[in-house]
């Protein structure tokens, strides 16, 4: 019984370390595309009957670069700190130093969506995920 459980255990262990191992840093171009000032909303898609933003282009989300892999994220409910963008199968997950993550998937060039963990804390949460949609040049308050 114990060599079932522990074989499982083994099984389990290698669908999941693979991701991980596997993820490359991203390259400098594919950080850079997410540098710039964004709005945050549910995706639009059907199903979703008022789609209000939680942060508009009035007050953007901002992406800054800290290095050729590396983004600084910052929000107007707060700062959400710095950020490894890997890349891995057309998708470019985040990790933080703190083993904290999240999967981006851009849908056009100029909108990703960004996805959390569900509840198992295992896979990304594509239900939940929000846009993330870049805002025109000359629109934001900062600017």
């Amino acid at each position: 019984m114990k060599t079932r459980i522990l074989l499982s255990a083994l099984l389990g262990l290698s669908f999941a370390l693979p991701l991980n191992a596997s993820a490359e840093p991203a390259s400098a171009e594919e950080t850079t595309a997410f540098i710039g000032t964004w709005s945050i909303a549910w995706p639009d898609e059907s199903g979703v009957i008022v789609n209000v933003p939680d942060v508009t282009c009035d007050a953007p989300a901002m992406i800054e670069q800290v290095d050729e892999d590396t983004i600084h994220v910052a929000t107007p409910g707060g700062d959400m700190g710095n950020w490894d963008v890997r890349s891995f199968d057309g998708r470019f997950p985040w990790w933080r130093e703190d083993g904290q993550s999240l999967v981006s998937e851009w849908k056009s060039e100029s909108a990703f969506l960004l996805a959390g963990k569900d509840h198992t804390g295992i896979m990304s949460d594509w239900d939940n995920a929000k846009q993330w949609t870049r805002c025109p040049a000359g629109e934001t308050e900062s600017e």
